[in-house]
């Protein structure tokens, strides 16, 4: 047995410089200067990686922030304040395997017995040709490829992580001035600010796939332990991604006004105004898309390229994909992207709404001085931030981003049975690919059919608003003694229009039930939404009828016991699963004739899940002699949300039922923090410089933590 390390190193240092210009003008400047080098025996990015060791990750980052302040005393009663503030986020090396080499050569080496049986060489996740069509080629080089993700439910994971590796450089620039009046009983402030942000990087999504051992194959050793099922080569399903550059843009406005007005010596009140622009994030590259249902991308024409789709065009007969074409059935009806009509650059709208107003107060009661009682109320913005923009990454027709069903390690783009394959589009330089990151020329074809069934985890809706918050308290504070405070407090927030993550084209539970009304039990079941169905003409429904979701207009219902005319076609049992594709078509008109549905998942980020938190929180602060300071703190606190972070899946049919307690709740929590200045003897000059002023401090925190669970629905294929 052996004990991972962790090596860690880190450099800082800070420099300030204050300037006196003249009486009233002062000019400050400080830098900071960071340097972290961490090497990881485990990759915990996104905690997708493997629990063992072996597949580790490097981070090296370095961060610097340069602050410019000038301070300006205009008069006895006006002051002007204006700051200039650039961060710079370098992070070159983040998340990068520790192990790498080209997925082909991720295998240990083989034992005599089975290089006996394969005297070629033993495939590693290859289908042993040369094109390797149903294997794994990201086209990556060995420096960001390696060992694909392979989880065994209920046991080892092992492989890179499948979040994989995220190179970038962030910029941020800041321009704020602000000035201060003295009127009266009044202070008055208002001033403006001005934010650009630039994040240079470079995702490589599941660039190596990965697998997933979790007794849902067809070949399933049932009664056994996914365990069998690795040593079989029967994974339940297969993911892969690709790899991608985006350059994040974007800009922020903010204007306000307040004023303190002391309406007594014992009481202010304190209100404002805040007005915020923030514009949606966009990709400079373009490297984008959004799902706009019945929309047509104009951007990139859909025709299919004989060398990769010579099936497909020899069954058509065509190679026009277009809408209207012989093979317009694979066409991405409502995938658009920047440039497509209605489709920004940033794919949705520049919210200009989000005042923020506030108020506050704070009154002494009496004449003692001893207790102050407080209260406010406000709004609070916030920008989506550039984390978000890389779920849109590396998918159609920038990346495959594909997740097959019953397939096998070395052949993960073909059926176990051997009958039926999936496209691989992955590593393609037929479709725009340079080093496996694809880069289609706008304007020119693009054949969409490789990239079925697109799944698609990004998508801005056209019309979302700015997350904000309403917070809100009400403190007492009283001074005990002439050394002890105590504080009490309410602090509570209703968090609103928050990002949260939701499937627009989810499985139907209902048609899966009526196919096997129909046609006999496990029919249907879950991982079947992509799959296709063909009921014979003579066929009869069920007690629940068929529900179709999807045709020429759009879902409907075949009643109960009704004997069927023709075949239904099914290819896919989502929403947009086939677009084009009408069921009860006698010739299956506008259904892929491979039987592959056009759309899986589509994920869509919206502006739409809110939040609650209320708590009770008190302090306790206390002043011993020789230098010796105590403070305790308590917080009972209750937090719900049907998100707790923008990745958070909300239930597709009904968005209130994954409301429940916070992933971050903590019920109680005890803050205890001391400080005690060392009774040392005071020296002077030089050595009281050196000697003097030293002391001993802490923190202890304790909290306990409530655990989420959260499900789609249950009966979903």
């Amino acid at each position: 047995m052996t004990t991972p390390v962790q090596p860690v190193r880190a450099d800082q240092f800070t420099v300030r410089l204050d300037h006196r210009l003249n009486n009233k003008q002062n000019l400050s400047f400080y830098y900071y200067f960071n340097d972290d080098h961490l090497v990881s025996p485990f990759a915990v990015f996104e905690a997708a990686g493997a629990n063992v060791p072996g597949f580790g990750s490097i981070v090296n980052e370095r961060f610097q922030q340069w602050n410019i302040s000038h301070t300006w005393s205009i008069s006895n009663t006006t002051v002007n304040e204006f700051r200039f503030n650039y961060n710079r986020e370098a992070q070159r090396t983040f998340q990068h395997p520790v192990f790498t080499t080209t997925v082909q050569n991720s295998c240990p080496p083989a034992p005599s017995w089975l290089l006996a049986a394969f005297p070629s060489g033993v495939p590693c996740f290859s289908d042993g040709t040369q094109a390797n069509t149903l294997g794994i080629h990201p086209n990556l080089g060995p420096q960001h490829e390696g060992l694909p993700f392979i989880q065994v439910s209920g046991g080892f994971t092992i492989g890179n992580n499948g979040e994989g590796e995220l190179p970038q450089v962030g910029n941020s620039f800041q321009w704020s001035d602000n000035i201060s009046k003295v009127v009266g009983n009044h202070s008055f402030k208002f001033g403006g600010d001005v934010r650009r942000q630039r994040f240079d990087q470079l995702l490589y999504f599941d660039v190596n796939g990965e697998f997933f051992v979790d007794e849902t194959s067809t070949n399933s050793t049932l009664g056994d332990t996914a365990f069998s099922d690795y040593m079989l080569g029967f994974p339940g399903s297969y993911g892969q991604g690709s790899a991608q550059i985006e350059n994040v843009r974007s800009t922020g406005l903010y204007l306000f006004a307040q004023d303190s007005w002391k309406i007594k010596p014992n009481l202010t009140l304190n209100y404002g105004l805040r007005w915020e622009l923030n514009t949606p994030i966009a990709d400079a590259s373009k490297h984008v898309q959004t799902f706009r249902p019945g929309a047509q991308t104009k951007i990139y024409p859909c025709k299919l390229d004989p060398n990769i789709d010579a099936s497909l065009v020899a069954q058509y007969g065509s190679t026009d994909c277009s809408p209207t074409g012989p093979a317009g059935a694979v066409f991405p009806t409502g995938l658009v992207v920047p440039g497509d009509p209605g489709v920004p650059n940033a794919l949705t709208q520049t919210y200009y709404k989000a005042f923020a107003p506030r108020i506050g107060l704070a009154w002494s009661p009496g004449n003692s001085g001893k207790t102050s009682i407080r209260a406010g109320w406000g709004l609070f913005y916030n920008p989506i931030e550039q984390l978000v923009l890389e779920q849109f990454s590396a998918e159609p027709p920038f990346g495959g981003s594909t997740f097959p069903f019953n397939t096998g390690f070395n052949t993960p783009f073909q059926d176990q049975g051997g009958g039926f394959t999936y496209p691989n589009p992955f590593g393609l330089s037929q479709l725009g690919g340079v080093n496996g990151i694809l880069n289609p020329t706008r304007g020119q074809p693009t054949d969409w059919a490789m990239f079925r069934p697109n799944t698609l985890f990004g998508q801005f809706q056209p019309h979302m608003r700015s997350q904000y918050s309403a917070q809100y308290n009400l403190t007492i504070q009283r001074q005990l003694t002439n050394d002890m405070k105590l504080e009490v407090g309410y602090v509570g927030s209703q968090g609103h229009r928050l990002l949260a993550t939701h499937d627009i084209n989810f499985g139907n539970p209902q048609t899966c039930l009526d196919i096997n009304d129909i046609l006999g039990p496990l029919t249907c079941g879950p991982y079947f939404s992509d799959s296709e169905f063909i009921i014979p003409a003579g066929s009869v429904t069920g007690p629940n009828g068929l529900h179709l979701p999807y045709g020429p207009n759009g879902p409907s219902v075949i009643p109960p016991n009704t004997t069927l005319a023709n075949d239904v076609t099914l290819v896919g049992l989502r929403r947009y699963s086939s677009p084009q594709c009408d069921p009860l078509s006698p010739t299956a008109a506008g259904c892929p004739i491979d039987g592959i549905p056009v759309f899986s998942s589509i994920f869509a980020q919206d502006t739409i899940a809110n939040s609650a938190y209320n708590s009770l929180q008190a302090s306790l602060d206390k002043r011993f002699g020789k230098g010796l300071q105590f403070t305790a703190a308590y917080t009972f606190s209750k937090s719900f949300d049907q998100a707790s972070s923008f990745e958070g899946i909300l239930n597709p049919i009904d968005p209130r039922i994954s409301r429940s307690l916070s992933a971050f709740d903590a019920r109680h929590r005890i803050v205890l923090s001391y400080y005690w200045e060392l009774p040392f003897r005071k020296f002077t000059g030089a050595t009281g410089k050196l000697l003097n002023g030293w002391a001993v401090s802490g923190i202890t925190s304790i909290s306990n933590c409530q655990v989420s669970l959260r499900s789609l629905p249950r009966s979903a294929p």
